[in-house]
C-alpha cells in the first residue's frame, strides 16, 4: 500500500513532467523555424566565414599577404551588401504582399485538374540586384500545385488542384535570397479560403448495372418511381441515354424510339459499392464519383460508403463529399468491416471494392471481409492512361546502358503485378482506364491482357 501510496505521486510528477516536456517542444519546433526563417545567412555562408578565417589566420596574419588581405575584405563587403539587399527585400516584400492581399479570399468549387484563378499576388523587388524570391505552399497542402507568372512587380498566381480535399487556409512560405545563396530569409503568410477540391469524374460510358426492381405486390404502379424493367416505349426526347434506343425499331421505321423503366413501388438495392482511400488512391476516387454519377444509378439500388465514413450515403451529393474527406482518411484503418453489417446479406454477395494502385493495410480488412461472409468480391483497380503518356523520361542514354538501377517504371509495374496477385487471392480483380472506360479482367499476368471496353457486372 505504501508503495503504491508513494508511486502515485510520482507518476503524477512524471505526467506533468512529460506535458511540460511535450508542450516545450511544440513550442521550440514552432517558434524554432521562426527564428531560423529570420536569420539571413546561410550554412555556405557559415563554410565561406570558416575558410575565410583560416586564410585570414595563416596567410594575412602570419605572412602579412596584402593580396588576400584585400581579397578577404572585398568579399566581407560583398556579403554586407547582399546581406542588406537581403533584409530590405525581405522587409518589402512582406510589407507588400501582405497589403496587396488583404481581405481577399478563394472560394472556389473545383475538380482535380481544373484551374483555380487566385487573387492573391506575390511583390517582386525588381529594383534590387542579385535577389530573387520563391513561393510555394506548406506541405500539407500540396494537393494544390501553385502555378505563377511573372509580371512587373508581381507574381500573378494559378492553383491547380491534383488531389481531392477540402482547404480552409493557405500558407505561403516565402524565400527571400540572393542568387549566390549567401542569404536568406523565410517566412510564412496565411490566407484564408474556402476551397473544396472533387475528384475527377472517370470516363465510364459502357458500366451496366444488372438490377431488377418490382412492387410489394408484384405489379406495378402508376404512381412509383420509374425504375423497374425496360418494358415500355416512347419517342426519343433529348437528353435521353443511347444505351436506350432501340436500333432495331429505328432500322424498320427510321424513327428514333427508347425504353423506358416500368413504374414500381419499390427498388430493390442490389449492388454494395466501398471505396477505400489510401496512397496512390486519386484515380479510384474518380471512379467512385463516376460509380455514384452514372446514368441510372443511384443509392436506391446502390449501397455506397467510403473507408473512413461509417456511414452508408444516402445520396449522390453524400457520396461524393464523403470522397472528398476520404483524402484525410488515407492513414486510418479501413472499417469495411465496421460498414458490411448495415448491408443487407443478399447485396454483400456482389460488392465492388475500389482499391488504390499500392498495397496497404486495408488489404487484410478486405481478407476477413471476403472471409467472414465466405464471398468473392469484385476488385477493381483503375489507372490513368494519360499519366503514363506524359511521363517525363529523365534516365540518359549512357544511364540505361550501364546502370542496372531499376526505373520508377519498372517499379511501379511490379507494385502493380504484387496487387494483383494478392487481390485475385480474395476475389475477382477488374482493371479500368478512367480516361477511355477500358475495362478488363485480370486472369493473367498484365502484359498479357488485351483491354476493351465492358460491362461490370
Amino acid at each position: 500500500m505504501n508503495e503504491m501510496t508513494v508511486s502515485s505521486p510520482m507518476r503524477r510528477q512524471i505526467a506533468k513532467l512529460k506535458r511540460v516536456i511535450s508542450t516545450c517542444s511544440a513550442w521550440a519546433s514552432r517558434y524554432g523555424r521562426v527564428v531560423r526563417g529570420l536569420f539571413p545567412l546561410t550554412w555556405m555562408s557559415f563554410v565561406a566565414l570558416v575558410l575565410i578565417y583560416f586564410v585570414w589566420y595563416w596567410e594575412v596574419m602570419a605572412h602579412a599577404n596584402q593580396v588576400l588581405h584585400a581579397a578577404v575584405l572585398v568579399w566581407l563587403f560583398f556579403v554586407a551588401v547582399l546581406l542588406v539587399f537581403t533584409v530590405l527585400g525581405s522587409a518589402c516584400v512582406y510589407v507588400a504582399t501582405r497589403r496587396a492581399n488583404r481581405g481577399q479570399t478563394i472560394v472556389e468549387k473545383n475538380e482535380v485538374g481544373g484551374y483555380i484563378a487566385s487573387s492573391y499576388r506575390v511583390f517582386r523587388p525588381v529594383f534590387l540586384p542579385f535577389i530573387t524570391v520563391e513561393c510555394s505552399l506548406l506541405e500539407s497542402e500540396m494537393g494544390l500545385n501553385r502555378r505563377e507568372k511573372p509580371a512587373f512587380l508581381w507574381f500573378e498566381e494559378t492553383l491547380v488542384p491534383r488531389g481531392r480535399g477540402r482547404f480552409s487556409a493557405l500558407h505561403r512560405h516565402i524565400v527571400v535570397s540572393d542568387i549566390f545563396g549567401m542569404t536568406a530569409i523565410s517566412f510564412t503568410l496565411k490566407q484564408d479560403v474556402d476551397i473544396e477540391i472533387t475528384p475527377e469524374k472517370a470516363s465510364f460510358e459502357q458500366m451496366v448495372f444488372q438490377t431488377t426492381s418490382s412492387g410489394e405486390d408484384g405489379y406495378s404502379h402508376p404512381s412509383g418511381d420509374p425504375r423497374g424493367d425496360l418494358v415500355e416505349m416512347r419517342r426519343y426526347q433529348a437528353g435521353d441515354p443511347l444505351r436506350l434506343v432501340l436500333w432495331k425499331v429505328f432500322a424498320r421505321s427510321r424513327k428514333l424510339v427508347v425504353r423506358t423503366p416500368e413504374p414500381t413501388i419499390t427498388q430493390q438495392t442490389e449492388l454494395f459499392v466501398y471505396f477505400i482511400a489510401g496512397a496512390h488512391d486519386e484515380s479510384s476516387a474518380a471512379l467512385a464519383r463516376a460509380f455514384l454519377a452514372v446514368e441510372g444509378v443511384d443509392t436506391a439500388n446502390m449501397a455506397f460508403s467510403v473507408s473512413g465514413s461509417g456511414r452508408l450515403a444516402q445520396n449522390e451529393a453524400e457520396g461524393v463529399s464523403d470522397i472528398i474527406d476520404s483524402a484525410t482518411h488515407r492513414s486510418q484503418p479501413c472499417d469495411l468491416l465496421d460498414i458490411a453489417p448495415t448491408v443487407d446479406r443478399s447485396v454483400l454477395g456482389k460488392t465492388f471494392i475500389l482499391v488504390p494502385n499500392r498495397l496497404g493495410p486495408w488489404i487484410e480488412a478486405a481478407r476477413s471481409f471476403a472471409a467472414q461472409y465466405q464471398i468473392s468480391p469484385t476488385f477493381v483497380v483503375s489507372s490513368d492512361s494519360r499519366q503514363a503518356a506524359t511521363q517525363p523520361q529523365h534516365d540518359s542514354f549512357v544511364r540505361r546502358l550501364f546502370c542496372t538501377t531499376q526505373t520508377n517504371g519498372e517499379n511501379d509495374a511490379k507494385e502493380t503485378q504484387r496487387l494483383y496477385e494478392q487481390l485475385q487471392s480474395i476475389g475477382t480483380v477488374k482493371s479500368v482506364d478512367i480516361a477511355t472506360g477500358a475495362v478488363c479482367d485480370i486472369a493473367a499476368p498484365p502484359r498479357r491482357q488485351t483491354a476493351a471496353k465492358g460491362a461490370l457486372t
